[in-house]
């Protein structure tokens, strides 16, 4: 499937108002093809990131009152997609930034999950990992760093 047939048919479920269903929402979601992740940044890949992250959030905020731990895992796959957007090296930077701004949000959404659960021994030891994982990544990518470095060479070139 192709960006702009994916961002079509999303935009289909969207106009669809609140009849549409959330399964229906799901699989649009999941059929999403790479290019919604770049690595290239144009006008149809932001709507189509951002389309597809707050279609996310509307499944997750869904399955939060159905089924907890479905609404744990479409948090999880949110965290994935945009982890693997900050790994690739061929990913525009701003795409780059993008997903990790997001995935700070994304990050403390799992930690509030885990804090409002029932058994909190699992999901305390869940939250700490979260934890660790973020941290380690977040380091093992040094992006304050490496886009303040790019941002300033973009100015000096300009």
């Amino acid at each position: 499937m192709t960006l702009n047939t994916w961002l079509a048919s999303i935009s289909d479920w969207y106009q669809m108002g609140r009849t549409g269903s959330i399964t229906t929402l799901e699989s649009r979601l999941y059929s999403a093809p790479n290019s919604v992740w770049g690595p290239h940044l144009t006008e149809n890949q932001s709507k189509a990131i951002a389309c597809w992250l707050d279609g996310c959030l509307r499944v997750f905020e869904y399955e939060k009152y159905q089924d907890s731990n479905k609404a744990y895992q479409t948090l999880q796959y949110i965290a994935a997609k945009l982890e693997m957007t900050a790994f690739s090296p061929t990913t525009d930077i701003e795409i780059k930034d993008w997903g990790l701004k997001r995935l700070q949000h994304i990050t403390v959404l799992r930690l509030e999950f885990c804090n409002q659960q029932q058994d909190q021994s699992i999901w305390d030891k869940e939250a700490h990992t979260l934890i660790d994982v973020h941290v380690k990544l977040m380091a093992s990518i040094s992006w304050n760093e490496a886009y303040n470095e790019v941002s300033q060479n973009n100015s000096i070139r300009h």
